[in-house]
């Protein structure tokens, strides 16, 4: 049985049309196929559900990288006042916070 859906299901409630639209278009078949439509959206919904933990995971990762990259300027601005100031005690000031954000 081939189907053709749209879009991908992200709700219970996109699962619960696609269930009524093989249903109603493929009824004969599920009995010819050796699996019922019941076991086919529990896998389909098992993998959603493995999707959707993988792209939270994806998105904490990545919020995480802005974070690390965020720091990573932080310190090349505080390295590059330290580097090109002539006064001591800015160059001092910009090395210890630099310190401070590498702790």
């Amino acid at each position: 049985m081939k189907l053709r859906i749209d879009k991908l299901p992200k709700t219970d409630e996109d699962l619960e049309e696609i269930q009524q639209e093989i249903e109603s278009e493929h009824h004969h078949h599920h009995e010819e196929e050796g699996q019922s439509i019941e076991e086919v959206l529990g896998e389909l919904y098992i993998r959603l559900q493995s999707l959707e933990s993988k792209s939270k995971e994806l998105e904490d990762s990545s919020e995480t990288c802005k974070e690390e990259i965020s720091r990573i300027y932080k310190i090349l601005g505080k390295m590059l006042i330290a580097l090109t100031t002539k006064d001591e005690n800015e160059k001092i000031k910009n090395l210890k916070d630099i310190l401070s954000t590498l702790e």
